[in-house]
């Protein structure tokens, strides 16, 4: 699969998060449903920072959200507030200003040094094309997460 393809697919899964954030009330968005660890928001900014730290940091670029947020919603947090409608709304234009960062960084050719990583399930990250691949991989995987906690909202 081509890196515009994998990019592009990316694109449809934020924008499907988007529509998902668009449909629910500030509650449901902050609602952690018994048996879950967090709630949409959550889901959804951790999937940016997770893209931020796999392409930007692992590529010495930086990150183009701040080192606050990618932090608070890194693996292993969890939701320590509810987040207003200014948050959820900066999330909601990060889901594509980032895509487009992402685009203009491989425009300029600016990812093409990477730090190697193994991620938790094994996958080294060592390039642009495997961070993007695999960041892919992550954010349908929190999709999945988000659906089932939708199950319960209802």
């Amino acid at each position: 699969m081509s890196l515009q393809t994998n990019i592009d697919i990316t694109l449809q899964n934020r924008k499907a998060f988007k529509k998902i954030l668009d449909s629910l009330s500030i509650e449901d968005i902050n609602k952690i449903p018994n048996g879950f660890n967090n709630n949409i928001i959550w889901n959804v900014a951790h999937c940016l920072s997770v893209q931020q730290t796999l392409i930007n940091k692992l590529s010495g670029q930086a990150m183009t959200i701040s080192d606050r947020q990618v932090a608070a919603f890194y693996r292993g947090t969890k939701p320590e507030q509810d987040y207003n409608h200014e948050f959820v709304d900066l999330v909601k234009a990060q889901l594509f200003s980032t895509i487009e960062q992402l685009q203009l960084g491989i425009e300029e050719n600016k990812y093409n040094t990477f730090t190697p990583f193994m991620t938790a399930i094994k996958v080294e990250i060592n390039n642009i094309d495997s961070a993007i691949a695999f960041n892919q991989y992550h954010e349908a995987l929190h999709m999945g997460y988000i659906l089932n906690i939708l199950r319960f909202l209802k």
